[in-house]
């Protein structure tokens, strides 16, 4: 880029943007000759300033185009790495034609990486190079890749479809953009293209879509984290005060741990709340909160995700930790609107007001977003390390947490944290359908977790080890998983289990899973028509035997509380009988755990 930014006024800058693509444009971006603008801020007073052009070899990127997230290398597109002339014009070409299509700037880079690398294995072979683009040098180029492999955590092994088919996207968009360029002589493949090539097609898009590869975060995991983190929420005043620097930062990672936990944000987005940006209102005697803040991953701009209130809590108390910082950032714009710095008062106010400032101590303490992949890489992995866990643990990890959690809160399974995720049930989802100003893409993450999760609870009991109990539901699908003639039909158990369970409404009891797809009041869940029980509800019946075993020991019920307690015995020794547990063993268990004294029945 130039060492000189231009100031210009609205005239000179129409003059000086790069065209659009026409015959002309592509006969200079041909011969090396086109130039203009790329990229620029519009200052207060109308006016213009440069930030690339397209004969540059590096084009900057406003902090406006990224995300909260976005470290400030990430918004600049480098083409030194391609080496070859005109290599390097074709990179240019395809790139600045997206650009136009209003691609992301992450997307742009991508295109960017991927392109250095094809033209680095063109180049690394002279026939290759000769022959340019052809259908035979795309072929090899296939193979080529379909030879290499990643490495994560010291595990090799070979390139997924989607990522091979990204780089097979790169020949598409050369042929489609630079045919006029000598390179390229015909398209890549004849009748297929860069997914068939990938192999992202049919059963394989299918999986890719429905099969998450997030991890949810296992409660061995999450119960500490959130033990650890909210005791220090508990003390923010102290910790405030005190202005240790160690206790500061684990508060404020704490308070964006759990903002990810309870709205099922993106790190992004965390990152984009300003302070004060959330409302309330009450309904039924229930208090909703909402915040507000910037999704950039759909292009939605401003939206609104429900939360409880702890996430409030968060937010103020981020507003507290960044109040000397934000004051610092007034500062700082004054002095670089006196110096005219343009630039720095654009980046500045792009950030000015936001909950999670940070400094960055490698450019001269010069204020910014705290960088997201901070957060991911180094803060919330230190979290783990507070409370000796190996976890791995990720901002997206949170996203699809969440989003188990709401759905199991939905079907009445509540696990741990149940109290902050009570807000979740039919009446809220369908606030997220309807109400476009919340995050209708998490919308869509709770139903595909749902649909996760039911068909995972659905595919047990069609399996022939999983021991279920029940009335009449239960019965059916014994019989029909024992069927070989009958699996044979569908090809397989699975795909039995998939055709049957589609069909099967499920909601817990609590005890039980209830079929009705209407409301049922049944009592006996167990023994209902509808009911079904299974492995998952083995702790309650286990609980329920507790209960009934203590009750026995009491001499002050009388006989109708002794037949009552007995009576629930039989109820529970018969459920965890049909379970497969040794009820004897169980009660032995118990005995030496509770202290009570085995009554045998």
């Amino acid at each position: 880029m130039s060492s000189v930014e231009l100031i210009l006024t609205q005239a000179e800058f129409a003059t000086q943007q790069c065209p659009k693509p026409s015959d002309s444009t592509l006969e200079r971006a041909i011969d090396g000759s086109l130039t203009g603008i790329v990229t620029y801020i519009k200052l207060a007073n109308g006016e213009y300033q440069t930030l690339s052009r397209y004969e540059d070899d590096i084009w900057v990127f406003p902090a406006s185009k990224g995300t909260k997230a976005t470290n400030t290398n990430k918004l600049n597109l480098n083409f030194t790495t391609i080496t070859d002339t005109q290599m390097k014009r074709m990179a240019k070409w395809v790139v600045w034609n997206k650009m136009k299509e209003g691609l992301a700037v992450s997307s742009l880079r991508r295109i960017v990486i991927t392109s250095n690398g094809y033209f680095k294995w063109v180049l690394s072979s002279d026939t290759t190079a000769k022959h340019g683009l052809t259908a035979f040098t795309s072929n090899a180029y296939v193979k080529y890749v379909n030879t290499l492999t990643s490495t994560r955590k010291s595990e090799s092994k070979p390139l997924a479809a989607i990522t091979k088919t990204q780089k097979f996207f790169v020949l598409e968009d050369l042929y489609r953009y630079c045919k006029a360029f000598d390179f390229v002589k015909e398209h890549p493949w004849f009748e297929s293209s860069a997914c068939e090539q990938g192999k992202f097609v049919g059963e394989a898009v299918q999986e890719a879509r429905k099969k998450p590869k997030t991890l949810i975060i296992p409660d061995e995991v999450l119960i500490p984290l959130c033990q650890f983190t909210k005791s220090y929420l508990d003390r923010a005043d102290e910790i405030l005060a005190s202005a240790k620097r160690a206790d500061s930062l684990l508060l404020r990672d704490s308070c964006i741990f759990w903002l990810l936990l309870t709205t099922g944000m993106r790190i992004h987005e965390v990152l984009g709340i300003k302070r004060g940006a959330y409302r309330s209102e009450t309904r039924d005697d229930t208090t909703y909160y909402y915040i507000e803040t910037v999704s950039e991953k759909t292009h939605t701009g401003l939206a609104e995700w429900i939360a409880p209130k702890i996430a409030t809590e968060a937010i103020d108390i981020l507003g507290q930790l960044s109040a000397p910082l934000q004051a610092q950032l007034e500062q700082d714009v004054l002095s670089a609107k006196e110096a005219n710095d343009h630039t720095e008062v654009h980046r500045l106010e792009q950030i000015s007001d936001h909950i999670c400032l940070a400094k960055l101590q490698m450019k001269n303490n010069a204020l910014t977003i705290l960088s997201g992949t901070t957060i991911t890489e180094y803060r919330l992995p230190n979290l783990c390390k507070q409370i000796e866990s190996d976890w791995n643990l990720s901002s997206h990890q949170f996203r699809r947490t969440f989003a188990n959690y709401a759905v199991h809160s939905e079907l009445g399974d509540l696990r741990a944290l149940k109290d902050h995720f009570k807000h979740w049930s039919i009446t809220m989802t369908a606030l997220y359908a309807f109400n476009d100003n919340l995050d209708a893409e998490l919308f869509e993450e709770l139903l595909r977790e749902k649909y996760l999760v039911e068909e995972e609870i659905k595919q047990d009991w069609f399996e022939l080890d999983s021991p279920i109990a029940g009335g009449g539901m239960a019965q059916k699908i014994k019989k029909v998983r024992q069927d070989g003639e009958h699996i044979k039909v569908f090809g397989s158990l699975q795909n039995m289990a998939k055709a049957y369970s589609s069909s099967i409404p499920i909601r817990s009891t609590g005890i039980a899973w209830c079929t009705n797809d209407d409301e049922c009041r049944c009592d006996k869940s167990e023994d209902c028509e509808h009911g079904i029980v299974d492995k998952r509800h083995l702790p309650y019946w286990e609980g329920m035997l507790v209960q009934q075993m203590k009750l026995m020991q009491l001499d002050d019920i009388g006989e109708a509380g002794r037949a009552a307690a007995q009576k629930g015995m039989e109820r529970c020794e018969k459920v965890l009988t049909a379970l497969g547990v040794d009820v004897e063993v169980m009660k032995q268990e118990i005995n030496q755990r509770e202290h009570i004294e085995v009554i045998n029945v």
